[in-house]
Protein backbone atom coordinates (compact mmCIF):
# COMPACT_ATOMS: atom_id res chain seq x y z
CA UNK A 1 0.00 0.00 0.00
CA UNK A 2 1.69 3.00 -1.29
CA UNK A 3 5.09 1.58 -1.20
CA UNK A 4 6.97 -1.67 -1.36
CA UNK A 5 8.84 -2.40 2.50
CA UNK A 6 9.32 -5.61 4.60
CA UNK A 7 9.03 -5.49 7.96
CA UNK A 8 10.79 -8.17 10.13
CA UNK A 9 12.35 -8.17 13.42
CA UNK A 10 15.35 -5.71 12.61
CA UNK A 11 13.07 -2.95 10.58
CA UNK A 12 11.95 -2.43 7.39
CA UNK A 13 13.83 -2.90 4.44
CA UNK A 14 13.09 -1.45 0.95
CA UNK A 15 12.48 -3.45 -1.77
CA UNK A 16 15.00 -1.59 -4.64
CA UNK A 17 14.28 -2.58 -8.30
CA UNK A 18 11.76 -2.46 -10.46
CA UNK A 19 11.89 -6.47 -11.12
CA UNK A 20 11.99 -7.81 -7.70
CA UNK A 21 8.94 -5.24 -6.87
CA UNK A 22 7.32 -6.20 -10.04
CA UNK A 23 8.37 -10.22 -9.45
CA UNK A 24 6.56 -9.78 -5.76
CA UNK A 25 3.48 -8.36 -6.90
CA UNK A 26 2.93 -10.86 -9.39
CA UNK A 27 3.68 -13.75 -6.28
CA UNK A 28 1.42 -11.52 -4.18
CA UNK A 29 -1.78 -11.45 -6.74
CA UNK A 30 -1.28 -15.34 -7.50
CA UNK A 31 -0.76 -16.24 -4.28
CA UNK A 32 -1.52 -19.45 -3.20
CA UNK A 33 -1.71 -20.68 -6.28
CA UNK A 34 1.42 -21.51 -8.61
CA UNK A 35 3.16 -19.62 -11.27
CA UNK A 36 5.13 -21.07 -13.76
CA UNK A 37 8.38 -19.63 -14.93
CA UNK A 38 7.14 -19.07 -18.10
CA UNK A 39 4.38 -16.21 -17.15
CA UNK A 40 6.74 -14.75 -14.56
CA UNK A 41 9.15 -14.50 -17.16
CA UNK A 42 6.94 -12.90 -20.06
CA UNK A 43 5.91 -10.63 -17.51
CA UNK A 44 9.24 -9.92 -16.36
CA UNK A 45 10.71 -9.80 -19.69
CA UNK A 46 8.20 -9.19 -22.51
CA UNK A 47 10.58 -8.58 -25.36
CA UNK A 48 13.07 -11.16 -24.48
CA UNK A 49 12.34 -14.63 -26.17
CA UNK A 50 15.85 -15.91 -25.20
CA UNK A 51 16.08 -19.08 -23.04
CA UNK A 52 18.75 -17.29 -20.37
CA UNK A 53 15.26 -15.86 -18.80
CA UNK A 54 14.93 -18.27 -17.05
CA UNK A 55 18.37 -18.77 -15.33
CA UNK A 56 17.47 -14.76 -14.70
CA UNK A 57 14.07 -15.88 -13.08
CA UNK A 58 15.46 -18.23 -10.86
CA UNK A 59 17.83 -15.75 -9.69
CA UNK A 60 15.32 -12.72 -8.96
CA UNK A 61 13.84 -15.62 -6.50
CA UNK A 62 16.68 -16.41 -5.01
CA UNK A 63 17.46 -12.47 -4.11
CA UNK A 64 13.88 -12.39 -3.03
CA UNK A 65 13.87 -15.25 -0.55
CA UNK A 66 16.52 -13.53 0.86
CA UNK A 67 14.72 -10.43 1.86
CA UNK A 68 11.74 -12.27 2.98
CA UNK A 69 13.17 -16.06 4.15
CA UNK A 70 14.31 -18.95 2.48
CA UNK A 71 10.41 -20.88 3.29
CA UNK A 72 8.32 -17.68 1.74
CA UNK A 73 9.05 -18.75 -1.67
CA UNK A 74 7.90 -22.26 -2.87
CA UNK A 75 9.42 -23.86 -5.93
CA UNK A 76 7.91 -27.31 -7.26
CA UNK A 77 6.96 -28.90 -10.62
CA UNK A 78 4.43 -25.71 -11.45
CA UNK A 79 6.36 -23.24 -10.62
CA UNK A 80 6.54 -21.12 -7.83
CA UNK A 81 4.43 -19.75 -5.15
CA UNK A 82 4.22 -17.42 -2.44
CA UNK A 83 3.55 -19.10 1.20
CA UNK A 84 3.57 -16.77 3.72
CA UNK A 85 0.72 -16.26 6.77
CA UNK A 86 -2.63 -14.22 5.66
CA UNK A 87 -1.71 -11.38 7.79
CA UNK A 88 1.60 -10.77 6.25
CA UNK A 89 1.19 -8.32 3.35
CA UNK A 90 -1.33 -5.07 3.99
CA UNK A 91 -3.25 -5.98 0.68
CA UNK A 92 -4.42 -8.85 1.71
CA UNK A 93 -5.27 -7.54 5.26
CA UNK A 94 -7.08 -4.37 3.83
CA UNK A 95 -9.24 -6.33 1.20
CA UNK A 96 -10.09 -9.04 4.03
CA UNK A 97 -11.58 -6.30 6.00
CA UNK A 98 -12.86 -4.15 3.93
CA UNK A 99 -14.84 -7.74 2.59
CA UNK A 100 -16.00 -8.38 6.08
CA UNK A 101 -17.27 -5.03 7.23
CA UNK A 102 -19.44 -4.41 3.62
CA UNK A 103 -20.80 -7.78 3.73
CA UNK A 104 -21.88 -6.63 7.69
CA UNK A 105 -23.09 -3.51 6.17
CA UNK A 106 -25.42 -5.18 3.08
CA UNK A 107 -26.49 -7.42 5.79
CA UNK A 108 -28.43 -4.36 7.37
CA UNK A 109 -25.90 -3.37 10.43
CA UNK A 110 -25.70 0.02 10.95
CA UNK A 111 -24.04 0.05 14.73
CA UNK A 112 -20.80 2.09 16.14
CA UNK A 113 -18.40 -0.71 15.43
CA UNK A 114 -19.20 -0.81 11.98
CA UNK A 115 -17.97 2.09 11.49
CA UNK A 116 -15.08 2.06 13.70
CA UNK A 117 -13.96 -1.01 11.37
CA UNK A 118 -15.23 1.10 8.09
CA UNK A 119 -12.74 3.68 9.83
CA UNK A 120 -9.77 0.83 10.46
CA UNK A 121 -9.90 0.21 7.23
CA UNK A 122 -9.37 3.57 5.50
CA UNK A 123 -6.33 3.92 8.01
CA UNK A 124 -5.17 0.92 6.35
CA UNK A 125 -5.07 2.50 2.60
CA UNK A 126 -1.69 3.80 2.66
CA UNK A 127 -1.61 5.14 -0.81
CA UNK A 128 -2.16 3.26 -4.40
CA UNK A 129 -1.30 -0.61 -4.07
CA UNK A 130 1.72 -1.71 -6.27
CA UNK A 131 3.39 1.43 -7.14
CA UNK A 132 5.78 1.59 -9.86
CA UNK A 133 4.74 -1.48 -11.08
CA UNK A 134 3.28 -1.55 -15.02
CA UNK A 135 1.82 -5.16 -15.30
CA UNK A 136 -1.75 -5.34 -16.93
CA UNK A 137 -2.78 -8.12 -14.26
CA UNK A 138 -1.10 -5.43 -11.66
CA UNK A 139 -3.16 -2.35 -12.67
CA UNK A 140 -6.16 -5.02 -12.89
CA UNK A 141 -5.56 -5.65 -9.11
CA UNK A 142 -5.16 -1.88 -8.29
CA UNK A 143 -7.91 -0.39 -9.67
CA UNK A 144 -10.22 -3.35 -7.87
CA UNK A 145 -8.55 -2.59 -4.50
CA UNK A 146 -9.12 1.30 -5.48
CA UNK A 147 -12.72 0.81 -6.04
CA UNK A 148 -13.25 -1.50 -2.78
CA UNK A 149 -11.21 1.38 -0.77
CA UNK A 150 -13.44 4.14 -2.56
CA UNK A 151 -16.84 1.93 -2.09
CA UNK A 152 -15.82 1.39 1.51
CA UNK A 153 -15.49 5.22 2.16
CA UNK A 154 -18.41 6.21 0.86
CA UNK A 155 -20.45 3.34 2.95
CA UNK A 156 -18.68 5.10 5.80
CA UNK A 157 -19.78 8.57 4.50
CA UNK A 158 -22.85 7.07 4.23
CA UNK A 159 -23.08 6.01 8.01
CA UNK A 160 -22.04 9.48 9.05
CA UNK A 161 -24.65 11.10 7.21
CA UNK A 162 -27.56 8.79 8.48
CA UNK A 163 -26.45 9.21 12.41
CA UNK A 164 -26.32 13.44 11.63
CA UNK A 165 -22.82 13.90 12.31
CA UNK A 166 -22.04 16.19 9.05
CA UNK A 167 -19.05 17.51 10.46
CA UNK A 168 -17.58 14.70 11.19
CA UNK A 169 -18.64 13.26 7.87
CA UNK A 170 -17.47 16.84 6.19
CA UNK A 171 -13.85 16.41 7.98
CA UNK A 172 -12.68 12.87 6.84
CA UNK A 173 -14.76 13.12 3.42
CA UNK A 174 -13.29 16.62 1.95
CA UNK A 175 -9.97 15.18 1.33
CA UNK A 176 -11.31 12.16 -0.64
CA UNK A 177 -13.87 13.96 -2.45
CA UNK A 178 -11.33 16.50 -3.41
CA UNK A 179 -9.30 13.69 -4.49
CA UNK A 180 -11.84 11.97 -6.75
CA UNK A 181 -13.59 15.50 -8.22
CA UNK A 182 -14.91 12.77 -11.19
CA UNK A 183 -16.67 10.22 -8.50
CA UNK A 184 -20.25 11.51 -8.61
CA UNK A 185 -21.18 9.26 -5.54
CA UNK A 186 -18.48 10.95 -3.19
CA UNK A 187 -19.55 14.51 -4.68
CA UNK A 188 -22.89 13.63 -4.17
CA UNK A 189 -21.96 12.88 -0.35
CA UNK A 190 -19.94 16.13 0.11
CA UNK A 191 -22.71 18.12 -1.24
CA UNK A 192 -25.19 16.71 0.86
CA UNK A 193 -22.97 16.99 3.89
CA UNK A 194 -22.81 20.89 3.14
CA UNK A 195 -26.20 21.41 2.26
CA UNK A 196 -27.08 20.03 5.93
CA UNK A 197 -24.94 22.38 7.72
CA UNK A 198 -26.14 25.35 6.06
CA UNK A 199 -23.43 25.79 3.71
CA UNK A 200 -24.97 25.98 0.25
CA UNK A 201 -22.82 28.59 -1.62
CA UNK A 202 -20.13 25.77 -1.16
CA UNK A 203 -21.78 22.58 -2.01
CA UNK A 204 -22.80 24.70 -5.03
CA UNK A 205 -18.89 25.66 -5.68
CA UNK A 206 -18.41 21.19 -5.36
CA UNK A 207 -20.40 20.98 -8.56
CA UNK A 208 -19.69 23.64 -10.55
CA UNK A 209 -15.78 21.87 -9.81
CA UNK A 210 -17.07 18.46 -10.24
CA UNK A 211 -19.12 19.85 -13.86
CA UNK A 212 -15.90 21.05 -15.03
CA UNK A 213 -13.94 18.20 -14.13
CA UNK A 214 -16.47 15.66 -15.82
CA UNK A 215 -16.41 17.86 -19.08
CA UNK A 216 -12.92 17.42 -19.48
CA UNK A 217 -13.29 14.02 -19.98
CA UNK A 218 -16.39 14.60 -22.61
CA UNK A 219 -18.55 14.16 -19.56
CA UNK A 220 -21.78 15.64 -18.20
CA UNK A 221 -23.11 15.41 -14.75
CA UNK A 222 -25.15 12.78 -13.78
CA UNK A 223 -28.49 12.68 -13.04
CA UNK A 224 -28.06 11.93 -8.94
CA UNK A 225 -25.44 14.66 -9.17
CA UNK A 226 -28.07 17.34 -10.60
CA UNK A 227 -30.40 16.17 -8.15
CA UNK A 228 -28.58 16.79 -5.46
CA UNK A 229 -28.36 20.17 -7.00
CA UNK A 230 -31.38 20.69 -7.59
CA UNK A 231 -32.18 20.20 -4.30
CA UNK A 232 -29.88 22.32 -2.54
CA UNK A 233 -31.10 25.03 -4.88
CA UNK A 234 -34.71 24.48 -3.94
CA UNK A 235 -34.80 24.02 -0.15
CA UNK A 236 -32.31 26.67 0.86
CA UNK A 237 -32.08 26.07 5.22
CA UNK A 238 -33.01 28.76 7.67
CA UNK A 239 -29.26 29.00 9.30
CA UNK A 240 -28.03 29.70 5.78
CA UNK A 241 -30.39 32.62 4.44
CA UNK A 242 -32.25 35.15 5.82
CA UNK A 243 -35.70 35.17 6.66
CA UNK A 244 -36.09 38.06 4.10
CA UNK A 245 -34.51 35.79 1.56
CA UNK A 246 -37.48 33.17 2.54
CA UNK A 247 -40.54 34.92 3.30
CA UNK A 248 -42.25 34.86 6.60
CA UNK A 249 -43.06 31.22 6.39
CA UNK A 250 -47.07 30.63 6.30
CA UNK A 251 -46.29 28.14 9.02
CA UNK A 252 -45.72 30.32 12.63
CA UNK A 253 -44.70 29.20 16.26
CA UNK A 254 -45.22 30.82 19.39
CA UNK A 255 -42.32 32.79 20.85
CA UNK A 256 -40.56 29.71 22.74
CA UNK A 257 -38.55 31.97 24.83
CA UNK A 258 -41.48 34.54 25.44
CA UNK A 259 -43.54 31.12 26.99
CA UNK A 260 -40.69 30.12 28.63
CA UNK A 261 -40.15 33.93 30.56
CA UNK A 262 -43.97 34.15 31.47
CA UNK A 263 -43.60 30.31 33.19
CA UNK A 264 -40.88 31.67 34.97
CA UNK A 265 -42.66 35.09 36.23
CA UNK A 266 -46.07 33.04 37.13
CA UNK A 267 -46.54 32.41 40.88
CA UNK A 268 -49.42 30.27 40.57
CA UNK A 269 -48.91 27.01 39.37
CA UNK A 270 -52.15 26.27 38.53
CA UNK A 271 -52.40 29.24 36.11
CA UNK A 272 -49.57 27.87 34.28
CA UNK A 273 -51.29 24.92 32.83
CA UNK A 274 -52.28 26.49 29.61
CA UNK A 275 -49.08 28.09 29.01
CA UNK A 276 -47.08 24.90 29.41
CA UNK A 277 -49.36 23.40 27.35
CA UNK A 278 -48.47 25.66 24.50
CA UNK A 279 -44.63 25.40 25.49
CA UNK A 280 -44.83 21.79 24.76
CA UNK A 281 -46.78 22.34 21.72
CA UNK A 282 -43.95 24.14 20.26
CA UNK A 283 -41.45 22.11 21.42
CA UNK A 284 -43.07 19.50 20.00
CA UNK A 285 -43.39 20.96 16.53
CA UNK A 286 -39.77 21.94 16.83
CA UNK A 287 -38.45 18.07 17.39
CA UNK A 288 -37.66 18.57 20.42
CA UNK A 289 -40.01 15.31 21.44
CA UNK A 290 -38.71 14.49 24.70
CA UNK A 291 -39.31 17.69 26.87
CA UNK A 292 -42.48 17.79 25.08
CA UNK A 293 -43.50 14.71 26.65
CA UNK A 294 -42.30 15.50 29.95
CA UNK A 295 -44.30 18.66 30.08
CA UNK A 296 -47.42 17.08 28.77
CA UNK A 297 -47.07 14.95 31.77
CA UNK A 298 -46.86 16.62 34.14
CA UNK A 299 -49.62 18.52 33.06
CA UNK A 300 -51.73 15.33 33.02
CA UNK A 301 -50.85 14.58 36.47
CA UNK A 302 -52.08 18.00 37.40
CA UNK A 303 -55.52 17.94 36.19
CA UNK A 304 -55.73 14.13 37.27
CA UNK A 305 -54.52 15.37 40.72
CA UNK A 306 -57.35 18.09 40.40
CA UNK A 307 -60.05 16.47 38.97
CA UNK A 308 -60.27 18.34 35.74
CA UNK A 309 -61.23 15.71 33.62
CA UNK A 310 -62.00 17.75 30.67
CA UNK A 311 -58.69 18.92 30.83
CA UNK A 312 -57.07 15.70 31.32
CA UNK A 313 -58.69 14.16 28.52
CA UNK A 314 -57.03 17.18 26.35
CA UNK A 315 -54.20 16.18 27.83
CA UNK A 316 -53.84 12.61 26.93
CA UNK A 317 -54.89 13.78 23.67
CA UNK A 318 -51.75 15.92 23.07
CA UNK A 319 -49.51 12.86 24.22
CA UNK A 320 -51.21 10.62 21.80
CA UNK A 321 -50.39 13.65 19.13
CA UNK A 322 -47.04 13.95 20.21
CA UNK A 323 -46.35 9.82 20.51
CA UNK A 324 -47.76 9.82 17.19
CA UNK A 325 -45.12 11.53 15.70
CA UNK A 326 -42.62 9.70 17.27
CA UNK A 327 -44.39 6.94 15.67
CA UNK A 328 -44.99 5.04 18.62
CA UNK A 329 -48.45 4.38 17.37
CA UNK A 330 -49.26 1.35 19.43
CA UNK A 331 -48.79 3.94 22.66
CA UNK A 332 -50.22 6.75 21.20
CA UNK A 333 -53.76 4.82 20.91
CA UNK A 334 -53.21 3.47 24.81
CA UNK A 335 -53.41 7.26 25.35
CA UNK A 336 -56.91 7.59 23.75
CA UNK A 337 -57.92 4.56 25.19
CA UNK A 338 -57.57 6.24 28.76
CA UNK A 339 -58.59 9.45 27.38
CA UNK A 340 -62.18 7.76 26.11
CA UNK A 341 -62.68 6.15 29.23
CA UNK A 342 -63.28 9.52 30.42
CA UNK A 343 -65.30 10.32 27.58
CA UNK A 344 -68.81 9.95 29.48
CA UNK A 345 -67.81 12.27 31.74
CA UNK A 346 -66.49 14.91 29.17
CA UNK A 347 -68.15 17.63 26.99
CA UNK A 348 -66.19 18.90 24.58
CA UNK A 349 -63.21 16.46 24.01
CA UNK A 350 -64.84 13.29 23.14
CA UNK A 351 -65.10 13.69 18.71
CA UNK A 352 -61.80 15.60 19.11
CA UNK A 353 -60.11 12.58 20.67
CA UNK A 354 -62.09 9.90 17.95
CA UNK A 355 -60.89 12.02 15.18
CA UNK A 356 -57.28 12.04 16.73
CA UNK A 357 -57.64 7.93 16.77
CA UNK A 358 -58.80 8.26 12.84
CA UNK A 359 -55.99 10.24 12.43
CA UNK A 360 -53.71 7.38 14.06
CA UNK A 361 -55.54 4.57 12.17
CA UNK A 362 -54.78 5.99 8.66
CA UNK A 363 -51.43 6.19 9.76
CA UNK A 364 -51.16 2.89 10.76
CA UNK A 365 -53.34 1.25 7.53
CA UNK A 366 -56.41 0.48 9.31
CA UNK A 367 -58.31 2.48 6.84
CA UNK A 368 -61.81 0.88 7.27
CA UNK A 369 -61.40 1.24 11.22
CA UNK A 370 -60.56 5.11 10.10
CA UNK A 371 -63.59 5.45 7.99
CA UNK A 372 -65.82 3.54 10.44
CA UNK A 373 -64.88 6.96 12.85
CA UNK A 374 -65.22 9.28 10.47
CA UNK A 375 -69.30 8.17 10.08
CA UNK A 376 -69.54 8.43 13.94
CA UNK A 377 -67.99 11.85 14.50
CA UNK A 378 -70.15 14.94 13.65
CA UNK A 379 -69.89 16.42 10.41
CA UNK A 380 -68.35 20.25 11.21
CA UNK A 381 -70.59 23.04 10.56
CA UNK A 382 -68.06 24.81 9.35
CA UNK A 383 -67.33 25.01 5.16
CA UNK A 384 -65.61 27.89 4.86
CA UNK A 385 -63.72 29.55 7.25
CA UNK A 386 -64.59 33.06 8.60
CA UNK A 387 -62.70 35.13 11.70
CA UNK A 388 -66.17 35.28 13.28
CA UNK A 389 -65.97 31.47 13.97
CA UNK A 390 -64.13 30.89 17.44
CA UNK A 391 -60.69 28.89 17.63
CA UNK A 392 -62.30 25.83 19.31
CA UNK A 393 -64.97 25.42 16.15
CA UNK A 394 -61.99 25.94 13.62
CA UNK A 395 -59.63 23.73 15.14
CA UNK A 396 -62.37 20.82 15.13
CA UNK A 397 -63.35 21.67 11.48
CA UNK A 398 -59.73 21.48 10.25
CA UNK A 399 -58.93 17.91 12.19
CA UNK A 400 -62.32 16.55 10.49
CA UNK A 401 -61.09 17.85 7.06
CA UNK A 402 -57.45 16.84 7.45
CA UNK A 403 -58.76 12.98 8.50
CA UNK A 404 -61.53 12.56 6.05
CA UNK A 405 -58.86 13.83 3.34
CA UNK A 406 -56.66 10.81 4.18
CA UNK A 407 -59.27 8.24 4.27
CA UNK A 408 -60.27 9.15 0.94
CA UNK A 409 -57.19 8.98 -0.36
CA UNK A 410 -56.12 5.90 1.08
CA UNK A 411 -59.37 4.74 -0.36
CA UNK A 412 -58.32 6.28 -3.80
CA UNK A 413 -61.15 8.79 -3.50
CA UNK A 414 -58.23 11.40 -4.80
CA UNK A 415 -60.77 14.32 -5.96
CA UNK A 416 -62.80 14.40 -2.43
CA UNK A 417 -59.08 13.92 -0.98
CA UNK A 418 -57.97 17.19 -3.05
CA UNK A 419 -60.96 19.17 -2.05
CA UNK A 420 -60.85 18.22 1.80
CA UNK A 421 -57.37 18.70 2.26
CA UNK A 422 -57.84 21.98 0.64
CA UNK A 423 -60.65 22.86 3.34
CA UNK A 424 -58.87 21.89 6.17
CA UNK A 425 -55.53 23.75 4.84
CA UNK A 426 -57.97 27.05 4.85
CA UNK A 427 -59.30 26.09 8.22
CA UNK A 428 -55.80 25.70 9.56
CA UNK A 429 -54.28 29.02 8.20
CA UNK A 430 -57.22 31.26 9.10
CA UNK A 431 -56.93 29.41 13.14
CA UNK A 432 -53.22 30.28 13.32
CA UNK A 433 -51.33 30.01 16.01
CA UNK A 434 -53.84 28.27 17.70
CA UNK A 435 -54.44 25.83 14.82
CA UNK A 436 -51.21 23.68 13.36
CA UNK A 437 -51.67 24.12 9.48
CA UNK A 438 -48.02 22.49 8.97
CA UNK A 439 -49.25 19.06 8.57
CA UNK A 440 -52.59 20.51 6.30
CA UNK A 441 -50.04 21.81 3.96
CA UNK A 442 -48.44 18.36 3.68
CA UNK A 443 -51.66 16.40 3.56
CA UNK A 444 -52.60 18.69 0.78
CA UNK A 445 -49.36 18.37 -1.19
CA UNK A 446 -49.88 14.42 -0.61
CA UNK A 447 -53.48 14.49 -1.99
CA UNK A 448 -52.45 16.27 -5.23
CA UNK A 449 -49.58 13.92 -5.85
CA UNK A 450 -51.21 10.63 -5.51
CA UNK A 451 -54.46 12.30 -7.98
CA UNK A 452 -51.77 12.44 -10.28
CA UNK A 453 -50.93 16.57 -10.32
CA UNK A 454 -47.97 18.19 -10.43
CA UNK A 455 -49.33 21.31 -8.61
CA UNK A 456 -48.16 18.74 -5.77
CA UNK A 457 -44.64 20.21 -5.93
CA UNK A 458 -45.18 23.43 -5.29
CA UNK A 459 -46.93 22.86 -2.33
CA UNK A 460 -44.30 20.45 -1.11
CA UNK A 461 -41.77 23.63 -1.96
CA UNK A 462 -43.85 25.91 0.24
CA UNK A 463 -44.14 22.84 2.76
CA UNK A 464 -40.14 22.41 3.20
CA UNK A 465 -39.19 25.98 2.93
CA UNK A 466 -42.14 26.97 5.89
CA UNK A 467 -40.71 23.80 7.81
CA UNK A 468 -37.13 25.27 7.67
CA UNK A 469 -38.15 28.42 7.89
CA UNK A 470 -40.01 28.03 11.02
CA UNK A 471 -37.49 25.20 12.40
CA UNK A 472 -39.69 22.41 12.56
CA UNK A 473 -37.45 19.19 11.80
CA UNK A 474 -40.68 16.73 12.18
CA UNK A 475 -42.47 18.66 9.28
CA UNK A 476 -39.49 18.72 7.52
CA UNK A 477 -38.70 15.18 7.93
CA UNK A 478 -42.67 14.29 6.79
CA UNK A 479 -42.43 16.56 3.57
CA UNK A 480 -39.10 14.78 2.97
CA UNK A 481 -39.83 11.81 2.93
CA UNK A 482 -43.67 12.49 0.96
CA UNK A 483 -41.80 14.61 -1.97
CA UNK A 484 -39.33 11.62 -2.44
CA UNK A 485 -42.39 9.46 -2.99
CA UNK A 486 -43.57 12.10 -5.39
CA UNK A 487 -40.28 12.42 -7.45
CA UNK A 488 -40.73 8.52 -7.44
CA UNK A 489 -44.18 8.44 -8.97
CA UNK A 490 -42.74 11.12 -11.66
CA UNK A 491 -39.88 8.62 -12.61
CA UNK A 492 -36.43 10.43 -10.91
CA UNK A 493 -35.21 8.48 -8.87
CA UNK A 494 -32.29 10.35 -8.58
CA UNK A 495 -33.73 13.46 -7.09
CA UNK A 496 -36.24 10.53 -4.61
CA UNK A 497 -32.92 9.07 -3.07
CA UNK A 498 -31.93 12.54 -2.08
CA UNK A 499 -34.85 13.79 -0.42
CA UNK A 500 -35.58 10.11 1.56
CA UNK A 501 -32.22 10.94 2.32
CA UNK A 502 -32.89 13.97 3.72
CA UNK A 503 -36.08 12.91 5.46
CA UNK A 504 -33.92 10.18 7.39
CA UNK A 505 -31.32 12.31 8.49
CA UNK A 506 -33.54 14.62 10.16
CA UNK A 507 -35.93 12.15 11.59
CA UNK A 508 -33.08 10.35 12.77
CA UNK A 509 -32.02 13.85 14.73
CA UNK A 510 -35.51 14.62 16.31
CA UNK A 511 -36.43 10.52 17.12
CA UNK A 512 -39.23 10.95 14.80
CA UNK A 513 -38.84 6.42 13.94
CA UNK A 514 -42.13 6.41 12.26
CA UNK A 515 -40.86 8.85 9.69
CA UNK A 516 -37.21 7.18 9.48
CA UNK A 517 -38.67 3.92 8.49
CA UNK A 518 -40.95 5.83 6.05
CA UNK A 519 -37.99 7.44 4.41
CA UNK A 520 -35.47 4.83 4.54
CA UNK A 521 -38.48 2.87 2.57
CA UNK A 522 -38.35 5.64 -0.15
CA UNK A 523 -34.45 5.74 -0.55
CA UNK A 524 -34.68 2.04 -1.01
CA UNK A 525 -37.78 2.39 -3.30
CA UNK A 526 -35.70 4.68 -5.51
CA UNK A 527 -32.40 2.53 -5.27
CA UNK A 528 -34.02 -0.18 -6.58
CA UNK A 529 -35.21 1.75 -9.74
CA UNK A 530 -31.97 3.23 -9.87
CA UNK A 531 -30.78 -1.15 -10.15
CA UNK A 532 -28.50 -0.94 -6.86
CA UNK A 533 -30.41 -4.05 -5.23
CA UNK A 534 -27.54 -4.53 -2.11
CA UNK A 535 -28.33 -0.81 -0.91
CA UNK A 536 -32.34 -1.25 -1.73
CA UNK A 537 -31.72 -4.32 0.81
CA UNK A 538 -30.10 -2.59 3.33
CA UNK A 539 -32.67 0.25 3.85
CA UNK A 540 -35.27 -1.78 3.66
CA UNK A 541 -33.61 -3.32 6.73
CA UNK A 542 -33.20 -0.16 8.05
CA UNK A 543 -37.27 0.79 7.70
CA UNK A 544 -38.41 -2.55 9.21
CA UNK A 545 -35.63 -1.99 12.23
CA UNK A 546 -37.00 1.71 12.78
CA UNK A 547 -40.85 0.32 12.73
CA UNK A 548 -39.58 -2.22 15.12
CA UNK A 549 -38.29 0.15 17.56
CA UNK A 550 -41.40 1.77 18.15
CA UNK A 551 -43.28 -1.94 17.77
CA UNK A 552 -45.14 0.06 14.79
CA UNK A 553 -48.29 -1.49 14.25
CA UNK A 554 -47.70 -3.00 10.95
CA UNK A 555 -50.58 -4.68 8.98
CA UNK A 556 -49.25 -8.71 8.11
CA UNK A 557 -49.62 -8.03 4.41
CA UNK A 558 -47.32 -4.80 4.53
CA UNK A 559 -44.68 -6.25 6.59
CA UNK A 560 -44.73 -9.54 4.68
CA UNK A 561 -44.28 -7.13 2.06
CA UNK A 562 -41.15 -5.57 3.02
CA UNK A 563 -39.57 -8.69 4.03
CA UNK A 564 -39.66 -9.98 0.58
CA UNK A 565 -38.22 -6.87 -0.78
CA UNK A 566 -35.12 -6.92 1.62
CA UNK A 567 -35.03 -11.31 0.06
CA UNK A 568 -35.28 -9.89 -3.37
CA UNK A 569 -33.31 -7.16 -3.18
CA UNK A 570 -30.69 -9.19 -1.56
CA UNK A 571 -30.25 -11.36 -4.61
CA UNK A 572 -27.62 -10.31 -7.43
CA UNK A 573 -27.84 -11.46 -10.82
CA UNK A 574 -24.89 -13.15 -12.16
CA UNK A 575 -24.90 -11.13 -15.10
CA UNK A 576 -23.16 -8.49 -13.52
CA UNK A 577 -20.17 -10.03 -13.17
CA UNK A 578 -19.23 -9.19 -16.96
CA UNK A 579 -22.33 -6.82 -17.57
CA UNK A 580 -19.29 -3.56 -18.17
CA UNK A 581 -19.94 -2.48 -14.47
CA UNK A 582 -16.80 -4.31 -13.76
CA UNK A 583 -14.95 -4.75 -10.98
CA UNK A 584 -17.08 -2.78 -8.67
CA UNK A 585 -19.69 -5.34 -9.35
CA UNK A 586 -17.43 -7.88 -8.65
CA UNK A 587 -16.00 -7.17 -5.63
CA UNK A 588 -19.90 -6.57 -4.62
CA UNK A 589 -19.79 -10.44 -4.71
CA UNK A 590 -16.54 -11.00 -2.97
CA UNK A 591 -18.10 -9.82 -0.26
CA UNK A 592 -21.44 -11.72 0.16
Amino acid sequence: MGRFEIDDDHGSTRVIGALQRQLLALLILRAPRWTSPDVLSEALWPDDASTGTEGRLHLHVHRLRGRLGAAAIESGPDGYRLDIPSGAVDVWRFERLISEVLADHFRGRTDTELLRRLEEGARLWRGVPFPEVDHPDVRAERYRLEEMYLLAQETRFEHLLDRGEHEAALEVLTPVARAYRTRESLQVQWMTALHRVGRRSKAIEVFESARRHLMALGLEPGRELLAVRAMVLEQPRAEAVGRQELGAPSVSLEDEGALRRDLAQSRAPEKCLPVRRRLARVLAMKGELDEALELLGQIEAQYRAHGQEDDEAGALGDLASVVGVTGDLSRALRYLDEAEGLEERTTDTDATLHLLRGLLLTHAGRIEQAAEIMTQVRRPSVIDPSPAHSDAVIDYAALWWRVRSQVDRRLGNHDAAVEGSRRAYRLAVLGEPQVDSGPMLVELASSLRDAGSAECFEWFHRALRDAHGAGRLPMAACAHAALAKARLCWGEPESALMHGREALSIARRCGCWGYAARASKRVADAAGALSDPMRAAWYYCEALSFYRRVEYPLLPDIRSELEERVTASSRIPERMIDNGQGLCARSSLRVR
